[in-house]
């Protein structure tokens, strides 16, 4: 089974330059290429292929005249070492052999078809297309800039048809994002949602729930400079707006090579960071009097379209709903924490249609030190995390946290200035930041820094790493894919917006200074509705930072259809090919929600079938489940019916975390008579008794955990 990899980071905000410097340093500590070949088959990590520098710079493909390459498609080529100190590593294509002259067209399918075996497969592949294309920015700028993509066609022949044919046979490009800016989609390509798997050992399965089996699919790495993308060490993007402008760039591109996608119906689809992402492009396209492409649905899912200052603080409540093992259960911590949600105006009413619009929220800081403490899992990243943790220890903590929970002292003086029905002083509404640390000092098994932002039952610490750039970063596989050999090839959370390391004054944790699409996610809405564009949203269960509760807060504040929000709550059910209950599904005029039971990010990862029956019915057909439509005796009614228990608003009570080191040893239920008393008590709670009761009653978070650390005992179950 694939190892847990996340491809999370730590705060830009503290260590952004350092993160940079430990790739410039990665990439400048590299080996000769070595020229010795791996059998397929071979279960042993291919050979790696590591830059060596040169002094002059190739153009990019895509050049009026391209020269062709004489030298052998493994040689060693330019490092991405930068000129100066500080300066952001410089990369370009590499012109392997048989370029064809001129502006790209169908002649260069030839090119960018993988006929070279790639290490450890032993199994037919799709006839699947790699390499670089130009983002062709305006005059001429930064010329080796390029976007990275690998293909694979879903019948054979349907990426080489001619123009005008297969109209109506849809295509799919899914964007990376599950550990921020820099992720690179290869890395989803191999591990969960492509033609094949890379499992922690080198091994590579056949993917019986790859979406190129459903459709032609292009994995896509961007921003320039992410993945195998390439890019000037000052042509890195500035903002959103440059991603989405560059996007474009490189589709317009992409269709001259392959000249049937640019009118048959297009689908953009990504999770996490895609979620920022993919509103941009799509804003782009709208905008654009003749677009590259058809675009036809657009599909989020996790999608962090809400940033990480407001919406993470909204869900709060609902999270220690479905999560009391976060408060130990303790039913006066939950009503304090819904005493704070009140007086910050958090506890929104939603309702089905939505009857008045929403109220918006200014941002709110992040105090908690678990943004400098969170894991990160890139590849390798295991090392860097305790590098950069030493460092931060020594620079950005005042010693509170440095044993690892607060000293008494610390405590002491919280509690001394955080009275009973008022915000807690040393957090004001950054309920998310306060929940995170009451979890890390009072509830076991947390601790500072393990708490998963992507899935919270999962407590294993440290996570499991796969260093995919092991196989990547082989000779091989670059040949094969038509790689440059001026960078290695990674997956990191950070991204240098602006070619700098210096962090802007945002509240995006990563240092991106748009604005997250929550703040005009109206208009996103209206767009796609009035260009004819399907919306499809999806959230997975046990996601802390990107939860559901804030994307139904989304679309009940959006008009769509001249009416604001779902009609009805969604609650229908909907099964995988295996019979089991995925999660509810609904869908009304134009937009699909769908929350997905039991697993955080990475869907198609940690549940490949339902990941694949939900694109094949919901996103690449058209199943009506969860639709409104009338009944035998003219009522409205959904389709595949509505099961109260399942609505999105009752809260899904998990019972179990995974604990271990790399990998899941154990796991820890909660005995079935807590798990039962907490329901009761969330159903028996009124939220008026709360609002006015609780605001005058409900201790302080820090008082109630110290106390209940000392008396409140609750019996876990540890199943080895």
């Amino acid at each position: 089974m694939a190892v847990r990899n996340r491809c999370r980071g730590f705060n830009p905000q503290a260590v952004l330059s350092l993160c940079f410097l430990l790739i410039v340093s990665s990439l400048s500590l590299a080996d000769a290429a070595q020229n010795s070949s791996h059998a397929a088959g071979s279960t042993t990590p291919p050979t790696s292929a590591s830059p060596t520098s040169r002094t002059s710079v190739s153009s990019a493909h895509g050049s009026s005249s391209p020269a062709k390459s004489s030298g052998s498609t493994l040689s060693a080529q330019p490092s991405a070492v930068p000129l100066k100190p500080g300066q952001l590593p410089n990369s370009f294509p590499h012109n392997y052999t048989e370029i064809p002259a001129g502006d790209f067209s169908p002649e260069w399918q030839e090119f960018f078809l993988v006929t070279q075996g790639l290490p450890n497969i032993t199994f037919p592949l799709p006839h699947n297309y790699a390499g670089n294309i130009p983002v062709s920015r305006p005059n001429n700028t930064h010329p080796n800039n390029t976007l990275f993509f690998w293909g694979a066609e879903s019948t054979q022949g349907s990426l080489t048809a001619q123009s005008g044919q297969l109209q109506l046979l849809p295509w799919m490009i899914w964007l990376g994002g599950g550990g921020g800016p820099g992720s690179s989609s290869l890395f989803t390509s191999m591990t969960a949602n492509g033609p094949m798997l890379l499992h922690n050992d080198f091994t590579i399965t056949q993917n019986q729930f790859g979406f190129s089996g459903l459709m032609d699919m292009f994995w896509v790495d961007q921003p320039v400079g992410t993945g195998f993308s390439t890019v000037d060490s000052d042509g890195y993007v500035k903002d959103e707006n440059q991603v989405a402008s560059d996007f474009i760039g490189f589709l317009s591109n992409l269709v001259k090579v392959f000249p049937s996608l640019a009118s048959r119906p297009f689908i953009l689809a990504g999770e996490d960071y895609a979620g920022i992402f993919i509103p941009y492009i799509a804003n782009a396209l709208f905008a654009s009097s003749s677009p590259p492409v058809q675009l036809h649905k657009i599909v989020i899912g996790n999608g962090l379209i809400g940033g990480f200052d407001v919406f993470p603080n909204l869900a709060t409540v609902s999270i220690l709903e479905s999560f009391p093992q976060l408060i130990k259960f303790d039913q006066n911590v939950f009503k304090s924490f819904q005493a704070q949600a009140h007086l910050c105006g958090f506890d929104l009413n939603l309702t089905y249609p939505q009857t008045e619009p929403l109220p918006s929220f200014s941002p709110t800081a992040h105090p908690s030190p678990f943004w400098s403490f969170a894991p990160n899992e890139a590849p390798s990243a295991l090392d860097r995390r305790e590098i950069l943790k030493s460092i931060l220890d020594r620079r950005h903590f005042d010693g509170s946290y440095s044993s690892g929970r607060p000293t008494s002292r610390a405590l002491q003086s919280r509690q001394s200035s955080e009275l009973p029905g008022t915000v807690t002083p040393s957090y004001g509404c950054a309920l998310f930041d306060e929940m995170i640390d009451y979890a890390a000092n009072f509830s076991f098994p947390w601790t500072p820094g393990n708490f998963d932002l992507y899935d919270i039952p999962n407590v294993v610490s440290p996570q499991a790493s796969l260093d995919a750039g092991v196989y990547f970063n082989s000779i091989q596989v670059r040949g094969a894919l038509h790689a440059p050999l001026s960078k290695n090839w990674s997956s990191v959370p950070t991204y240098p917006f602006g070619s700098t390391t210096k962090f802007s004054s945002t509240t995006n944790i990563y240092g991106d200074p748009s604005p997250a699409p929550a703040s005009f996610f109206n208009d996103f809405i209206s767009m796609a509705e009035s260009k004819g564009v399907g919306l499809v949203f999806y959230s997975g269960a046990n996601n802390a930072i990107a939860n559901h509760r804030a994307l139904e807060i989304l679309i009940q504040n959006a008009t769509f259809g001249g009416t604001r929000g779902f009609t009805r709550k969604p609650s229908t059910p909907w099964n995988d090919d295996s019979g089991d209950i995925a999660g509810i599904v609904h869908q009304e005029r134009g937009i699909v929600y769908a929350l997905f039971d039991n697993v955080g990010h990475l869907i198609p990862h940690w549940k490949p079938n339902a990941a694949y029956v939900f694109y094949r019915d919901f996103v690449l057909n058209a199943n009506g489940t969860g639709s409104i439509t009338v009944d035998s005796n003219n009522n409205l009614a959904v389709l595949g019916g509505e099961d109260p228990t399942r609505a999105d608003d009752a809260p899904r009570i998990a019972t179990a975390l995974y604990l271990g080191s790399a990998t899941t040893a154990s796991t820890l239920f909660a005995p079935a008579a807590t798990v039962q008393a907490w329901s009761t008590f969330l159903g028996n709670f009124d939220a008026v008794s709360v609002q006015n009761d609780g605001v005058n009653a409900a201790p302080s978070l820090w008082v109630a955990g110290m106390l209940g650390a000392a008396s409140l005992t609750i019996v876990w179950l540890l199943v080895a």
